[in-house]
């Protein structure tokens, strides 16, 4: 009966991991630094979120680097990572809650900017004319090994769905590019950079338990998650796309430098 609360725990985890992914594939590509600079509205979001979680919860905020700043002395890439020393008082409620509040900061985040900019990116996302397959994500878990195939092979649609929604985007309009930055910037700093993976981890199963709570006591809530499914599918195909691509890149890269001769024995 509330199998899409299910779907959306599962599509969320996922979410979490690609954005992980593609964030560390971009640093090793290109740095920290210019990374962090890039998915500096998502950076300020999630950090200030996470510090305000830290303070509620009575602990101590020892540094709150919200930009990101040059390498340390052996230029690590970690090092030009915004850096923010916050340690929650209670051992493990506290980092929980100040992860559960950096979620909840860039979902809500997510939410507001598709109601007031994303609609001319939505639209064209989930109705791309002349383009079949899949244009959302499954609504229910897979309950046969022929589902779950045919679930992925529908991740192949999505992937050619978000690259014909990107061509025929009309780019000139100031909300369709400011919209897709800000999605990528959100999406990908919903994963911890610096912080422990495991917090985030647990808020992202309280945020699950809790929608499902709700939808099981609010019976309209489910019409809710109808309205917010086309946009868990947008950030969910975006994503895929950037690792997708990121991956490409990465692999042409490391043969121009095979071919080159400048990545023998590196690993």
């Amino acid at each position: 009966m509330h199998v899409i609360y299910a779907a959306f725990t599962l599509w969320f985890f996922l979410i979490l991991f690609v954005a992980i992914g593609v964030h560390r594939l971009w640093a090793g590509l290109v740095g920290a630094r210019p990374v962090g600079w890039a998915l500096l509205p998502g950076t300020l979001v999630a950090e200030m979120a996470y510090i305000l979680g830290c303070l509620i919860t009575g602990g101590e905020i020892r540094r709150a680097n919200l930009f990101p700043t040059r390498g340390g002395p052996r230029g690590g890439g970690e090092a030009a990572e915004p850096r923010t020393e916050a340690e929650p008082k209670l051992k493990i409620i506290g980092p929980v809650f100040a992860s559960l509040l950096a979620v909840v900061a860039c979902v809500a985040a997510l939410i507001v900017l598709h109601s007031l900019l994303g609609e001319p990116v939505i639209a064209e996302f989930t109705g791309l004319p002349g383009l079949l397959g899949l244009n959302s994500l499954p609504k229910e878990l897979p309950t046969s090994t022929e589902a779950f195939w045919e679930q992925l092979r529908g991740q192949v649609s999505l992937l050619r769905r978000m690259a014909g929604t990107l061509v025929e985007l009309e780019w000139t309009n100031w909300r369709v590019p400011l919209f897709v930055y800000l999605t990528i910037c959100l999406s990908v700093r919903l994963a911890p950079v610096r912080r422990d993976l495991r917090g985030t981890l647990a808020a992202v199963v309280l945020i699950a338990g809790g929608i499902a709570l709700v939808g099981v006591i609010w019976k309209q809530f489910s019409d809710l998650m109808q309205d917010l499914w086309p946009l868990l599918t947008y950030i969910w195909a975006s994503l895929l796309f950037l690792l997708a691509v990121t991956l490409l890149v990465r692999g042409v890269v490391w043969l121009v430098l095979v071919l080159a001769g400048k990545a023998e024995g590196k690993k």
